[in-house]
């Protein structure tokens, strides 16, 4: 599945409300420990120090303020979120910074036998925000650190007094959870759903013109595949005629597809034609940018029943936003018949 695909929203878009972490900000704490310790016995050296930090908590400390001191923080976008907040809002200010500093010193005595020596130092430190932030629930608000870096530096005196200073680095994340509504994208691998036409049975109609269909030299039709109408080609037998229509949902690059359509002549005479369908792709500026056609000699359409036609389209280009599907009625010297569609059917099939 891709990391990110670009997709050209239908007129209706559906929404969902969910919650999504806020970041409010990034600090570093810094802990300064200073420790002087008494060995056990004399020791000639103290060869390492293994240090980590355990219990590590972060507590986040509000303050409450008007609202309108904080106007000018609160970004442009969150605004309309804060203003149910009547009166006074939270405002987190600092954070306290408390865990325990677990050592391990290992040292040679006089013996030259390596022993150690467990340390354990409590520490809290409260971290000032560099720019409070305001929040919308005290209780959504959560702190998240990163593993903690420790140095640390010792000096042995004597013999027996280990004089430390160790520095704990702590990266913060002070987050607040918040609820907002988000348009949804269909799943990038997955087709929609039926048929991208809108009226595929040419059923609606304003007189002589297809309400959703664009239409030249096109009338209607009772002698129909299904339901009550159909569209018939070449009203005018000795003129060319088009049939098309412009699909509203969006084409998704590297999506197949298949176009099927039902056919019928119509016999007057002389019947001397060629039927053409074809499905066209455009990208963002409504240039061409790929597609599939299909001719049809009048020989290979029946004039006694409909007969079903497919045509299989190549995956969509990556620049492809929309599609046109469209029939053309091209009339050779003579002809005196026409063509009747019906029943078009667009469908997308599955990435390539």
């Amino acid at each position: 599945m891709p990391m990110q695909y670009e997709y050209t929203e239908p007129e209706q878009v559906t929404c969902m409300k969910v919650v999504t972490p806020v970041v409010l900000a990034d600090e570093e704490a810094q802990v300064l420990i200073d420790k002087a310790v008494h060995l056990p016995e004399l020791c000639k050296k103290v060869d390492h120090i293994d240090a980590w930090v355990m219990n590590l908590q972060t507590d986040p400390v509000f303050i409450h303020e008007h609202l309108g001191n904080w106007n000018m923080v609160i970004p442009k976008e969150w605004h309309g979120h804060f203003s149910h907040c009547v009166g006074g809002i939270a405002v987190v200010k600092k954070v306290i910074v408390s865990g325990v500093l677990h050592k391990q010193i290992y040292y040679v005595n006089k013996d030259d036998v390596v022993k150690h020596l467990q340390e354990e130092i409590h520490f809290s430190k409260m971290v000032e925000l560099r720019r409070p932030q305001p929040v919308l629930d005290e209780d959504e608000v959560e702190i998240k650190f990163f593993k903690p870096r420790i140095d640390v530096e010792w000096d042995l005196i004597r013999g027996g007094r280990l004089q430390q200073t160790g520095v704990v680095i702590i990266r913060l994340k002070i987050v607040e959870n918040r609820q907002i509504y988000v348009q949804t994208c269909p799943n990038p691998e997955e087709g929609p759903e039926g048929n991208l036409l809108e009226d595929p049975g040419l059923e609606q109609w304003a007189g002589n013109v297809p309400i959703f269909w664009g239409a030249s030299n096109v009338g209607r039709t009772t002698i129909a595949h299904t339901g009550s109408y159909a569209a018939e080609l070449g009203m005018v037998p000795s003129q060319q005629a088009a049939l098309f229509q412009s699909v509203r949902i969006p084409i998704r690059a590297g999506m197949v597809h298949k176009l099927s359509f039902w056919a019928r002549e119509d016999k007057f005479g002389n019947s001397d034609y060629t039927l053409t369908a074809q499905v066209r792709f455009f990208n963002r500026v409504g240039l061409p940018v790929g597609g599939a056609s299909n001719n049809y000699p009048c020989s290979a359409i029946s004039d006694t029943a409909y007969q079903q036609f497919m045509i299989n389209i190549p995956e969509a280009p990556g620049n492809a936003t929309t599609a046109v599907v469209e029939f053309l009625f091209q009339p050779n010297t003579g002809n005196a018949s026409t063509v009747k569609i019906d029943d078009v059917d667009l469908a997308a099939v599955r990435f390539k």
